[in-house]
């Protein structure tokens, strides 16, 4: 199965890092309801206040309608004010039947 994976790396300012959580739940909340999504997760390193969503998408189209979509843009603004820094990396992926 082809899809796409986004990992998106977010660096909270220094203790940010749970307003930025607590903003997150919505945008999980409805993206998860979405046409086209997978999985769409959030996880906490273990070694600094980074946080990471890990999203699976079925297709180009779907990620981008989800990033024009009212959640994706309202947690985009509420959150900007709480992070230092934003890296997306996005992954053409198949997976591997072992």
């Amino acid at each position: 199965m082809d899809f796409l994976l986004v990992l998106a790396k977010v660096e909270p300012k220094m203790g940010c890092q749970d307003s930025i959580i607590e903003l997150s739940q919505e945008l999980i909340s409805e993206t998860l309801l979405e046409e086209g999504n997978i999985d769409y997760q959030l996880l906490k390193s273990l070694n600094d206040d980074t946080i990471t969503f890990v999203e699976k998408w079925q297709s180009e189209e779907a990620l981008k309608k989800h990033m024009r979509s009212p959640h994706f843009l309202n947690f985009s603004e509420e959150s900007d004010e709480f992070v230092k820094e934003m890296t997306i990396q996005v992954i053409g992926a198949d997976e591997i039947s072992l």
